[in-house]
Formats: C-alpha cells, sequence, structure tokens
C-alpha cells in the first residue's frame, strides 16, 4: 500500500503521484477525427504530454522519489463524451493533509489505479456537491493551512473541514480569491518564499520570511499567447496554433473541461519541493536563482510543453502522496 502523509510542502518527498494526458485515438468517434488540421496538434499535444511526464518521471525517481501513475481506461468510460477530463492534474482533485489522502467523489475517474493503491482507511472521500478539496489551493506549513475557498464551496463543506483540521492540531487560515494559489505564490522552505504579489500579508503571517516578487515576470514569455486570448477566453494556449481557428473552435465546444484558466498561472511560481534544499522548476530565471542559492536550494529544471494547454505546471501536474516531517510550528 502506498503511505500517505503531509504536513509541509517543502518536507522531503518520498510517494508522488504524477498523472496523464490522453491519446488520439480516444477521438474516433467524433467528426473530426479525419481533420488533420485538428488532429494533427491534438496529436503533437498527446505525444508530447506523455514524454514530459515520463522526463518528470525519470527525474523524481533519480532524486529517490517513489513515483505512482494514473491513466485513464478509455474502454471503462466509451467515450471522451462521458468523461470531465483525463487524469492530467491530480492536484486539483486530491490534497494530503495530516496523515489522510481528501478526495471529491465526482472526480475520480482516470485515477481508480492509484486509489486503489492506499488503504481506505486513509482515504476522505466528501460526496457533497461542489465539494472542493485540492492543495493547489492550500498550502500546508506544518501547524499551518492556508486554504483559498472557491465560491462554489458550500460554508458547510468549509466549517466542517476546518473544525476537523483545528482538532487534529493544525491552524486554519481560509481567503475568498477563488483561484488557485499553487500558481501565485510558492514555500520553497522555511523562510523563503517565492509569490507573484502580495497574495498574503507576508509581513503579518510569514513574519522574517524573506519573500521575491516577481510581478509581470513571464508575460514576455508567452507574447503570441495574445494573440489567441480573446478567441479562448484566456483559458489555454499551444505554441504555433495562435490563428488555427478550426482547432481553437474544436477546443472550445469540445474540451472546454480540459484546459483551466491558463492567466493564473502564467508565471512560472508553479514548482514542486523535493525537500528543503531542493526544487523543481519549469525554466530559468535569474532573480529566482539567485534567492535559491541565498537560501541553498538547488533548482531542478523540468519543461512541461504544453503547460499552457493543460493549464498546470509542474506542481499540478502531480500531488505529493506522503512527506517526511511532523505537525511543526513554523512561528512560535
Amino acid at each position: 500500500m502506498i503511505p500517505i502523509k503531509g504536513y509541509a510542502t517543502f518536507d522531503p518527498l518520498k510517494h508522488c503521484w504524477i498523472g496523464a494526458g490522453f491519446q488520439t485515438e480516444w477521438f474516433h468517434d467524433l467528426p473530426i477525427y479525419k481533420n488533420d488540421k485538428i488532429m494533427d496538434p491534438l496529436k503533437r499535444i498527446a505525444d508530447e504530454t506523455e514524454e514530459d511526464y515520463q522526463t518528470l518521471e525519470k527525474l523524481l525517481q533519480d532524486v529517490g522519489v517513489q513515483t505512482h501513475r494514473s491513466f485513464l481506461d478509455i474502454n471503462k468510460v466509451g467515450s471522451l463524451k462521458n468523461i470531465f477530463r483525463p487524469p492530467v492534474n491530480p492536484r486539483d482533485h486530491f490534497a494530503v493533509i495530516g496523515e489522510k489522502l481528501y478526495a471529491v467523489g465526482g472526480n475520480s475517474k482516470g485515477y481508480a489505479d492509484v486509489l486503489k493503491q492506499i488503504d481506505r482507511k486513509d482515504i476522505v472521500i466528501d460526496y457533497a456537491k461542489d465539494s472542493c478539496m485540492s492543495t493547489a489551493s492550500i498550502c500546508r506549513v506544518g501547524k499551518d493551512i492556508w486554504w483559498d475557498i472557491t465560491k462554489n464551496t458550500p460554508d458547510h463543506i468549509v466549517n466542517k473541514y476546518k473544525q476537523k483540521w483545528e482538532e487534529e492540531g493544525f491552524r486554519i487560515h481560509t481567503s475568498h480569491r477563488n483561484y488557485h494559489s499553487d500558481g501565485s505564490f510558492c514555500i520553497v522552505k522555511p523562510g523563503c518564499i517565492v509569490s507573484l504579489e502580495d497574495i498574503q500579508d507576508y509581513k503579518k503571517e510569514f513574519p522574517g520570511w524573506d519573500v521575491l516578487y516577481l510581478p509581470d515576470q513571464s508575460w514576455d514569455k508567452v507574447d503570441p499567447f495574445m494573440d489567441m486570448k480573446d478567441k479562448v477566453g484566456g483559458k489555454w494556449w499551444l505554441k504555433g496554433e495562435e490563428h488555427n481557428d478550426q482547432l481553437i473552435e474544436f477546443v472550445n465546444t469540445w474540451l472546454d473541461d480540459w484546459v483551466g484558466y491558463v492567466e493564473e498561472t502564467v508565471f512560472d511560481v508553479n514548482m514542486l519541493s523535493i525537500d528543503h534544499n531542493t526544487i523543481m522548476c519549469n525554466n530559468y530565471n535569474k532573480d529566482v536563482f539567485e534567492h535559491f542559492k541565498k537560501h541553498k536550494v538547488e533548482p531542478i529544471v523540468f519543461n512541461f510543453r504544453h503547460r499552457y494547454f493543460w493549464d498546470g505546471g509542474i506542481h499540478c501536474i502531480t500531488q505529493d502522496l506522503y512527506r517526511e516531517g511532523t505537525q511543526e510550528d513554523y512561528f512560535s
């Protein structure tokens, strides 16, 4: 069985869940299957996404992390029409808090192969409509949990888990920005933060911690996205296909649930800490790497080529299942 534990985003990572994309053969029952203008870019996305997942898996294994993959069995769901999206971003559907894995019941298609390897007593499934439980919006720092509440999460769900976690010794800090916080700031290690702006009241909530701000850092890296932005509502981008109106219409019509809100994570703070001294990031940035060096953190660069299509950086396409560490108080 896969062990479950997670008290801080930077504690040594030992078991990591990695997602998967799609295969172009799954489109066989859709009218676009013989349309090369649409299928050629989709095949490129499919092939390169899987190549990158395999690269990520090897990088993690090379630093001593045991990896677990999820793959959708299309034969069990029948057609793409019957799924929400492939299991590309496990981070969006699960959260490890303390020694439990929390899951939203309606989002488990494609993830069952990993879930069945976890002891049932270690899993908490909430079947409440519109419930949201995800470490894309929950940041764990020992005894402290920062939880951004989505607008669709009912108050009774918030109160239920807030009370549960407080009874387990956590201090809960809630906000209502309604976006994935892991695309806006990253707790690299105790005392070290990378942030787009004042997402938190850092002077009050993280007193004395060193915060590197990256306002508007990477818009210049995705200038072509601006050509596609209005057509896709800011939701996704595939480099080189900014004017492929057939593809844009198809994705907007058929794959709307597959793509997220890319503008929320356009900056490269969506990173995965391996331990206190190692972090995985999307690319090189002089200011960020100097910040890492100052805090004795070694970066590992991994480029997820279609992160703007999937709206998923390294943190999104993984889910830490087991990290060493305890419920330490970093602010006492």
